[in-house]
This record gives structure tokens, C-alpha cells and sequence, in this order.
């Protein structure tokens, strides 16, 4: 074996274990999925590069194309998730997964026809595969540079300039593969090491840097590094033992493959369904904790009030009791309502004045939290909404909650309201912005998902209130955050409906 194959073997394991991590975190990080999809492509790339040097069986060549077609959309997909834009390049990821699955298609349909055979070994597949590369190369990095340059936090931005490092060495290197094919062998193909340097750079951000928001745990971290190894005694002996004949190697390699992928999916499957019963558990256990200090007060009381009528009581003091057993009820039903609506929203709308639910709520938070300035930006005459007055304050109270939660070394507190939009498409708009802590722009763009929370004792449950609120009313919810900076908070409505 040539010393480009070694590096092709090494990168290959690289991957491998890369990806067992990634799948290892599971939906536990918006960056999880498409950086264990981006290295299992890449791992597709260096085996079927490595069989097609060892065997020189062209088949291998139109499956490395295949591969190689897939990485660009893959590694944009990775990009736009790390710096919390996701949502906003859906269309891109769309048209770039279209255009580079076209293009992987074709080549794997030489296996069965011999037309594009051809064009695959020409500089003019490669010189296609460069030039749809080379923008897209471009884009990432400007995202990643401009995420570097906004984000004030210094954890993320060592993690910006590791992923651009990664991206812009691992770009660079791969991309002399295929200015090599387009002008015909006149270039060293460092394709090989630049994965391999991507890889290591990325492991760094995952290990060192936190790059999935929580550290990897010991086991998780020894069964990955005994797959990895392996990985890699498995395959070096398939292809010391297998290498002269094409077949029987290839038959070797996907058994491999199929049992390792089988060993990791078991593991971490296991390992991810422990995990996310805890986490359940753990937020089950927080609701339950925060109804259980709801109802406790009402429930003393009327204990209290059932004790005293025990006794002999004046015909006044049975009223005052029945009116303290009347009020404690409602307390209840009230706590019961709550907390049922968390699960279900349906409104029961009437004419709501935003400005109205506003003015108490920022009253109340002037004497709750003395360390909070509370700021108002309330529009003049501001239409009316057709909304469930209760629903739209228990969504307000969220956001103020969690707004002064993120400052606990005080701050300022803004609410607003506006009207935003042109004539007959008009929204009414409420905001909360606060200048606290912040998110990142990934948990930025996960903050509305049910038991998403960046709190130790939060349930993860209060921004997907908001969310299925705004939903339910006809409207939507945006937020913006900042490291440091802040979060701000926008809630749109529909504008009450003029009767005639």
C-alpha cells in the first residue's frame, strides 16, 4: 500500500468515529445529524477511494464520485447549523441537495450503464464537480467568518475558528483532487490528508470545545475509541488479505461495515434512549415539583378552613371560612387550567387590547425584581386582536420569566408592542427583550422545542407554550439572541376583524 492509501485508511477510521459520536448525541445537538451524515459520506470517499487504488476496479472510481458528490451539501448542511441559520438557508440546502444528488445519481448509474462511463473520466466531470464546488466552498466560510465576527462569546468563537480551520484546510486540500482530474494529473492529490486534517480539527471542537453543548461521557468515549480501533485492524485486514481480488473484497469490506455499523447502532441507540428517559424524567420531575408548590398553599388552606369548621364556629366566621374555601377552589382550578394548557391550547377569543395584558405585567415586575429595570415601548391606539386574553398572559409571563431569569445580575427589561406590516396584511407584534446572558446560535434556533432548556431547573417547556400559543392564534414567534448581549423575543398576532 502506496502512503496516500495509509492516510486514506487512517481518515477513513477518522470518520468512522466520528460519526459514532455524532450519532452518539442523537437530536441532543442541531449539529449532530449532518456531521455524522457529512463523515459517513467522507468515510464512503476514502474506502471507495482506498479499494479503487488497491484493486483498480473502475466501479470503485464511480462509487468515489458518488461520494464525493454527496460531501457539498453535507458539509453546507453542517455549516448552516453551527452558526444557527438552518431555518433561512432551507431553500439553499434544498437547491445544493437537488444539484449534488443529480450529479451523484449520474454517477453511480455507470455500475448498470455504460453512457456516462465516459464523462466520468474525463477532466469535464471534474472540471463540473469544481466549479459547483468551489462557490459553495466560498459560502461556508463566509458564514463561518461572519458568524466569528458577530458572536462575541470567547468559547464559540475558539469553536468558529476551529470549524473555519477545518473547513478551510479540509476545502482547500480535497479541492486539489479535483483540479488534478480537471487538468489532467498535473497536481498531488492531498484530498486524503486534507479529510483527515478536517477530521482531527473537528474532534478537537467535539472533545475539547464542547462543540455538542455538553461534555461526551467516559464510556461513550472508550466504547468509540475501542470501535475505532477496531475499525481499523478490521479493514487493514481485509485489504492486506483481499486486496488482489474485487470481489471477494468488496463482499469483505461490507461485512465489515455491517457489522461494525451494527455494533454502533446498538450502543448508541441504547445509550440514547437511557439518555433522553432521563432527561424526560428529569423535566417530568421538574413540573411535577412546580405543581406540586402550586397546589400546596391552596391545599393548607383549605385543610386549615376543613379544621376550623370541625369546631364550633359563629354563623360569621362559617361565611368567612365558605368564602376561603370558595377562593382556594378557584386557586386549584386554576392551577389545574394552567398546567393543562401547557399540553393543550385552544383559545377561547375575545377582544384583547395587547397594551392592556402589558401595563400590569411590567407593574408587577417593577416590585418582583429590583435589580430588573423594566422599560415600555407601548404603540399609540393599537388595534385590538381577537385572542384568549389568558393564553396570551400566561405566554407573556413566560417571556418575562425567562427574561429576568437570564439576568440575575440585574439588567433591563423592555416590552413593546407595534404594528408591523402594510395595510390588510398588518400583524400586531409584542416583544420582550431583556440584556442578559444570551444564547448561541444554535440553542437560539432550538429554543421553542419541547424540553429544550439551558437551565439546570428549567423544564423546557415554557418557550413551546409561547410557541404553540402564537400557533394557535394564527401567528408566529421569532427570536433573536446574542451571547452576552441579550434575547429578544417577538411575539405577531392577527389583528381583530372589523364587524360591520
Amino acid at each position: 500500500m502506496l502512503p496516500t492509501d495509509w492516510l486514506l485508511v487512517v481518515a477513513a477510521v477518522g470518520h468512522a468515529t466520528l460519526a459514532a459520536l455524532s450519532f452518539a448525541r442523537g437530536g441532543k445537538s442541531a449539529l449532530a445529524r449532518p456531521l455524522a451524515l457529512l463523515c459517513c459520506a467522507m468515510f464512503g470517499w476514502c474506502f471507495a477511494g482506498l479499494a479503487h487504488h488497491v484493486t483498480g476496479a473502475s466501479y470503485w472510481g464511480w462509487v468515489d464520485d458518488a461520494f464525493t458528490a454527496m460531501s457539498p451539501p453535507l458539509a453546507l448542511h453542517l455549516i448552516v447549523s453551527f452558526v444557527g441559520a438552518r431555518r433561512g438557508h432551507r431553500r439553499v440546502l434544498a437547491a445544493s441537495y437537488l444539484a449534488f444528488g443529480a450529479m451523484g445519481a449520474v454517477a453511480l448509474s455507470a455500475l448498470v450503464l455504460t453512457t456516462p462511463r465516459a464523462w466520468l473520466a474525463s477532466p469535464a466531470w471534474a472540471g463540473l464537480e469544481l466549479g459547483a464546488w468551489a462557490p459553495m466552498l466560498a459560502y461556508g466560510l463566509t458564514l463561518l467568518l461572519r458568524h466569528l465576527v458577530t458572536t462575541a462569546d470567547p468559547d464559540e468563537k475558539a469553536r468558529t475558528r476551529t470549524m473555519l480551520a477545518a473547513v478551510g484546510a479540509g476545502g482547500a486540500l480535497a479541492t486539489t483532487d479535483l483540479l488534478d482530474a480537471a487538468g489532467g494529473g498535473a497536481l498531488p492529490r492531498l484530498g486524503a490528508l486534507g479529510t483527515l486534517a478536517a477530521t482531527g480539527l473537528v474532534s478537537v471542537s467535539v472533545l475539547r470545545l464542547r462543540l455538542f453543548d455538553r461534555d461526551l461521557s467516559v464510556a461513550t468515549a472508550f466504547y468509540v475509541a475501542a470501535l475505532a480501533v477496531g475499525a481499523f485492524a478490521a479493514y487493514l485486514i481485509v485489504f492486506f488479505v483481499l486486496g488482489q481480488n474485487a470481489a471477494a473484497l468488496a463482499f469483505g469490506a461490507a461485512a465489515v461495515t455491517v457489522v461494525l455499523t451494527a455494533a454502533a447502532r446498538e450502543v448508541v441507540l441504547s445509550q440514547t434512549r437511557a439518555r433522553a428517559r432521563v432527561d424526560q424524567l428529569a423535566a417530568l420531575g421538574r413540573i411535577s415539583a412546580q405543581m406540586t408548590h402550586d397546589l400546596k398553599n391552596p391545599l393548607a388552606a383549605l385543610v386549615g378552613a376543613a379544621q376550623i369548621l370541625e369546631g364550633e364556629v359563629s354563623p360569621a366566621q362559617q361565611r368567612e371560612l365558605a368564602q376561603l374555601v370558595l377562593a382556594q377552589a378557584q386557586r386549584l382550578r386554576a392551577v389545574v387550567e394552567k398546567f393543562d394548557r401547557v399540553a393543550r391550547v385552544e383559545p377561547v377569543r375575545t377582544r384583547v387590547q395587547l397594551n392592556a395584558l402589558v401595563t400590569p405585567t411590567a407593574a408587577a415586575q417593577k416590585t418582583a425584581a429590583p435589580g430588573v429595570k423594566v422599560e415600555l415601548a407601548l404603540a399609540s391606539d393599537l388595534p385590538e386582536c381577537d385572542a384568549d386574553g389568558d393564553l396570551l398572559g400566561g405566554a407573556l409571563e413566560n417571556l418575562v420569566r425567562n427574561a429576568v431569569e437570564a439576568m440575575p445580575e440585574g439588567g433591563t427589561l423592555r416590552l413593546g408592542t407595534r404594528v408591523d406590516g402594510a395595510a390588510g396584511q398588518a400583524m400586531l407584534v409584542l416583544s420582550v427583550e431583556d440584556t442578559g446572558e444570551g444564547m448561541d446560535a444554535r440553542r437560539a434556533e432550538r429554543a421553542f422545542e419541547d424540553f429544550f432548556t439551558t437551565k439546570a431547573t428549567g423544564s423546557g417547556l415554557g418557550l413551546a407554550f409561547v410557541r404553540r400559543v402564537a400557533v394557535a392564534h394564527g401567528g408566529g414567534v421569532s427570536l433573536t439572541s446574542k451571547v452576552g448581549q441579550g434575547t429578544r423575543v417577538e411575539l405577531r398576532l392577527p389583528m381583530a376583524v372589523t364587524r360591520a
